[in-house]
């Protein structure tokens, strides 16, 4: 196992344990075949080819993103949907009598509830507030994976661009994000009716979760095939099946990374927060830490974007795009 893990740290990184210098990339080690034949995958789900894989969309998302830092504008807007939906979320909890922080002193909520949780008001916010959020990150994700795939076959892309061409799938994104606020209602409700039921409300978290993995390819099909919402959703499927494990070992990878980081940003909160006794300061410290995850989050949505596009073509051709491994626009569009 140690042996795989330096051959992949070598491979992706150009780095020797024995030797005394760091360098880039030697140009003695040659790209591993891949499989042309994308049904048959090499190494089956935990097999040598596909961990290598993973860490290759994982570490290539990353450095792609390094070296075209305007898709950090997709980060920022997706951002701004995210800070709208957790103030949604907050706000409905709070006139629901719950206090989204509680103990921290940010948020005040009323004594009387002004909502009732489960009631017509209360589905009707919940699902209009999720619908606009999820339709918003969709949309930037259908934006992103427009620019992606265009610096993948080595043509310029803008921000402008990208939101122009998503824009021309409106109708099928929206459609995809009413069925999700569906979903996420429907999750929602069940959490708030039965909250002493971890069972139930674990079980309907994880049936949304793997209809979410499972269809994880309907935003490339729309933008990159012009597919119809239907059509996309059984080709996500498709194409799912012949890349599920990359898409849990990318992740995997990814969160580690975010997992990290996120716990090393804790430290002082733990340090300074909650030592002071003081109410105002762990709510400071508890705020900035917010602002890091949400950081991570804004981040972390680009990078998923980009290893997407790196599946879809992957599915599609049996190989991965050319920057992946560190080379610019190797692979056409598909």
């Amino acid at each position: 196992m140690f042996a795989k893990l330096n051959e992949i740290i070598r491979h992706h990184f150009g780095w020797c344990p024995n030797a005394g210098t760091i360098r880039t990339a030697p140009p003695g080690i040659a790209t591993p075949p891949v499989t042309i034949n994308p049904a048959q995958p090499d190494g089956g789900a935990g097999g040598p080819g596909r961990l290598d894989r993973s860490f290759t969309l994982a570490t290539g998302s990353i450095r792609i993103l390094f070296l075209n830092k305007r898709l950090l504008w997709f980060s920022f807007l997706t951002g701004l949907v995210l800070l709208f939906s957790f103030i949604t979320t907050f706000g409905i909890q709070a006139l629901s009598g719950i206090s989204p922080l509680a103990g921290t002193g940010l948020v005040t909520v009323p004594d009387t509830p002004l909502l009732v949780q489960g009631s017509p008001t209360w589905l009707a916010l919940t699902f209009v507030f999720q619908l606009v959020a999820i339709f918003g990150t969709v949309f930037l994700l259908a934006g992103l994976i427009t620019c992606v795939s265009r610096l993948f076959s080595g043509q310029t892309a803008t921000l402008g661009e990208g939101l122009s061409h998503a824009k021309n799938h409106a109708g099928s994104i929206a459609g995809w994000a009413a069925i999700m606020a569906v979903a996420g209602t429907e999750q929602q409700f069940i959490t708030a009716l039965y909250p002493g039921d971890l069972l139930l409300v674990f079980i309907s978290m994880a049936v949304i979760c793997i209809f979410g993995f499972m269809t994880s390819f309907i935003i490339p099909l729309m933008v990159l095939e012009d597919r119809s919402l239907i059509s996309a959703i059984t080709g996500s499927v498709s194409i799912f099946r012949r890349t599920w494990a990359e898409i849990l070992l990318c992740m995997f990878t990814l969160w580690l990374f975010a997992f990290v980081i996120a716990f090393l940003a804790l430290i002082p909160t733990v340090a300074i927060g909650f030592p002071s006794g003081s109410t105002g300061l762990l709510g400071i410290t508890m705020g900035i830490y917010l602002v890091i995850l949400m950081v991570l989050v804004m981040i972390g949505t680009t990078l998923m974007g980009i290893v997407l596009v790196g599946l879809y073509t992957y599915g599609k051709t049996g190989r991965l795009p050319e920057m992946f491994e560190g080379k610019r626009g190797g692979v056409a569009p598909v």
